[in-house]
């Protein structure tokens, strides 16, 4: 275990200090924009270098195998975006009647305006946050720049080589602290959310492949917002799995049923992947994950959805190097 020396106290500080203003002045699409970047060109640099690959040749190839995933992922979310706006609003008006006919059906009170209320608010959410998001990525946007610069200034980071020099003064011992500090910080970032980025993937082929087999609508909405919500923990599970069931309901009773217990079985069978991917070191409660959620949510907005897991890992890992005494 570290012992606490007094740039060791000063860092931790620091840290906080860091994340203070981060949440204050809504720095969080900065921050989420370079921790995603640096883990994907950290990552790709040391797999090629673990293949024997020329330290240029790897910083190169880092590069540009990032800028091909982010074309992909900016893809991905603009797709998500135009398709949802679309085959949201059908799916409701598909949905709503069926609902209110089983309501019916089994004598409980479904009243026609509530279900044109929920329809009608499910949709203008949709379509807030739609703006909410495309605003962000519009050009000349305050959204814009931070997550250019988020992109800037973890490219700089990974092609500078960073020097570790130490000349006895407390500015350069804190210094080198507050790195560790980060330090640990991403690689529980990319511990985390690389896990998850690569658990969603799966889930997403999964249930693709099961919504073309079994004939469910709306399948391109639905395989899209499969892989997006995968990336947010728990929260994101719920929230795709109950539009699979509602675009199965608009079918037949028997097909929301079914893909329902399908989701079910394959996401405890996601329970033993993420042991495999992960490692047996992360288990944070899911009550506490829940609470990280809400918090990152309510100081960050949805970049503090994606970061707060890494937070608690990082959190927990710094406890467990302090001396209990």
């Amino acid at each position: 275990m570290a012992e606490l020396t007094v740039a060791r106290k000063a860092s931790y500080l620091l840290f906080a200090a860091c994340l203070v203003v981060i949440a204050k002045f809504d720095l969080g699409p900065c921050l989420l924009a370079a921790l995603v970047s640096y883990m994907i060109l950290d990552l790709t640099e040391r797999r090629l270098r673990d293949m024997g690959t020329r330290a240029a040749v790897s910083r190169t190839a880092a590069v540009i195998v990032f800028v091909v995933l982010a074309t992909v992922f900016a893809w991905v979310i603009v797709r998500f975006l135009t398709v949802g706006l679309d085959r949201l609003p059908e799916l409701l008006d598909r949905v709503l009647p069926r609902l209110g006919g089983l309501a019916e059906a089994q004598g409980v009170d479904f009243p026609a305006e509530n279900a044109r209320e929920l329809r009608d608010l499910v949709v203008s959410a949709a379509r807030e946050n739609a703006r909410s998001v495309g605003a962000t990525s519009g050009l000349l946007t305050r959204g814009f720049f931070q997550v250019v610069a988020g992109v800037f200034v973890a490219n700089l980071r990974f092609l500078t080589p960073s020097v570790e020099e130490d000349r006895g003064s407390l500015f350069d011992a804190v210094r080198i602290e507050f790195t560790s500090r980060v330090s640990l910080f991403v690689r529980s970032f990319e511990r985390i959310v690389g896990a998850q980025f690569t658990i969603s993937v799966v889930n997403t082929l999964l249930t693709g492949a099961f919504l073309v087999i079994m004939g469910f609508p709306f399948r391109t909405f639905l395989i899209l917002l499969t892989f997006v919500c995968g990336l947010i923990p728990i929260v994101g599970n719920i929230v795709s799995n109950s539009f699979i069931t509602l675009a199965g309901l608009t079918v037949s009773v028997q097909l929301a049923v079914g893909g329902l217990v399908y989701l079910v079985v394959l996401h405890k069978l996601e329970y033993l992947l993420n042991s495999r991917i992960v490692g047996g070191s992360i288990d944070t409660p899911m009550w506490m994950t829940l609470i990280g959620l809400v918090v990152g949510e309510a100081t960050m907005g949805v970049p503090g959805v994606l970061i707060a897991p890494a937070l608690l890992h990082y959190v927990r890992e710094e406890m467990r190097a302090v001396p209990g005494r």
